[in-house]
């Protein structure tokens, strides 16, 4: 079952372990963006890629 984007920020807000996290990686991704210039949709694919190389 996916979830919805409301149920997504409604867990992160309710646990601090999350929301530390998803503020972490949207920062790392607004670094990403202002020091290379590259277009959103880079980002993006660049997220999409570490999903799967994380561990």
């Amino acid at each position: 079952m996916a979830f919805t984007d409301k149920q997504m920020f409604e867990a992160i807000e309710k646990n601090v372990d999350v929301k530390d996290c998803f503020t972490k990686i949207s920062e790392a991704c607004k670094e990403l963006k202002s020091s290379t210039g590259c277009p959103d949709a880079d980002v993006d694919r660049f997220l999409e890629f570490a999903i799967g190389k994380w561990n």
